[in-house]
């Protein structure tokens, strides 16, 4: 590597960006394995746990960061080239002034990978951030990781080599709800719900691999969570003994289930069950693809994934080997190439190809709630 350090700032200090929660899924430990990288700032509200950030980390490419209580003075004092954005859906992506991060960081020239969903809010609030970063030039890239993951490449390769392709998707996603100490998690206002900020990868999946979905096709019935059959037994409390979900309105509580369907531009179909149904710490989580002759199954992607594929004319099915994987690094290094050379050729999951994700969730949300209504 020859030149100077890249120079690379973060916007937001919680969890993604820095570890903890519910994976060692951040991106600074894989940051730290990427030469030629210096970091500037981190930039976060509570600047105490900005300046704890820097205290933990050690190496090179921490020397000289410094902590910000704005996301703006760092931009403009710090000068970073690219940024990672983590933050809280409701916090980012529109032009709101405090929740324009995107739009600053746009105008400014600066690069960005921005941790998925877009935002929470709807995506006509959201749709002028997406004109934005276009207008802007800037590389764009947002967190859906599993793009880059070495399975769904298998994946894709022998859905490629299938004559006509998927035809049908199916996603199943459970979550484990117990340990989630998040209030805003329980309460679909800030958050968009678990379709935009959970299952958004599983959608996200569902376009990458079959192409582009019809919004208006959605069906989708949902389990309320302020309904009987929405009551569970083991939802984590708030340090005052009260539940996550204390003080929520009925109508606003994370549904408990989800199941949609709809059809992809292409004629193939689509189907996503979603829920937030088991207890402790460990997701159930898996997606199938079929076509003609074929059914190719990834079990516990998040986890230890175990692909599966029966082939055309044979009735066996095998499993197809993955090896070690990380693709949080992967994604991490298309991004940082893509910065260096100024060629987005290697981002996989660009703002403008998210939004149509970001847009396909809302629609499956909103098919739901009119059901319920």
């Amino acid at each position: 590597m020859t030149g100077p350090d890249l120079a690379i700032g973060f916007i937001g200090a919680g969890a993604a960006n820095f570890g903890g929660g519910e994976g060692p899924w951040d991106h600074a430990s894989r940051l730290e394995k990427i030469p030629g990288l210096r970091a500037v700032g981190i930039a976060d509200p509570d600047l105490a746990r900005a300046k704890s950030r820097l205290d933990e980390r050690r190496g090179t490419l921490w020397t000289g960061a410094r902590a910000f209580a704005d996301f703006r003075p760092m931009l403009d004092e710090a000068k970073p080239e690219a940024v990672w954005i983590a933050v809280p859906p409701h916090a980012h992506g529109t032009t709101e002034p405090g929740k324009d991060i995107e739009v600053e960081c746009a105008r400014r020239g600066v690069h960005m990978l921005i941790e998925k969903p877009l935002g929470g809010a709807r995506p006509e609030l959201v749709r002028p951030v997406a004109d934005a970063v276009a207008k802007s030039g800037v590389i764009a890239s947002v967190g859906y990781m599993f793009r880059y993951s070495r399975a769904i490449g298998k994946m894709k390769e022998i859905l490629d080599a299938t004559p006509g392709g998927g035809r049908v998707f199916v996603g199943q996603y459970d979550c484990a709800y117990s340990r989630i100490v998040k209030p805003e998690w329980w309460d679909i206002r800030p958050m968009g719900g678990p379709i935009v900020e959970q299952a958004t990868h599983f959608v996200d999946l569902a376009r990458f691999l079959l192409g582009d979905a019809n919004p208006a096709s959605v069906r989708a019935v949902a389990i309320p969570g302020g309904s009987a059959a929405g009551a569970l037994s083991d939802i984590p409390q708030q340090p005052d003994g009260r539940r996550m979900d204390a003080g929520v309105p009925d109508a606003f509580r994370h549904p408990r289930a989800t199941a949609a369907v709809w059809t992809f531009l292409n004629g193939a179909v689509g189907s996503l069950t979603h829920a937030t149904l088991l207890h402790r710490e460990k997701y159930d989580t898996r997606l199938e693809v079929w076509g003609d002759g074929l059914r190719v199954e990834l079990d516990d992607p998040y986890g230890v994934p175990s692909l599966r594929v029966r082939r055309p004319h044979t009735e066996a099915t095998e499993t197809v080997p993955i090896g070690d994987d990380d693709p949080y690094l992967t994604e991490d290094l298309a991004f940082v190439e893509a910065v260096r050379t100024r060629n987005p050729a290697g981002i996989r999951s660009p703002y403008a190809d998210a939004f149509r994700t970001f847009e396909l969730t809302w629609a499956i949300t909103d098919a739901a709630s009119t059901d319920r209504d």
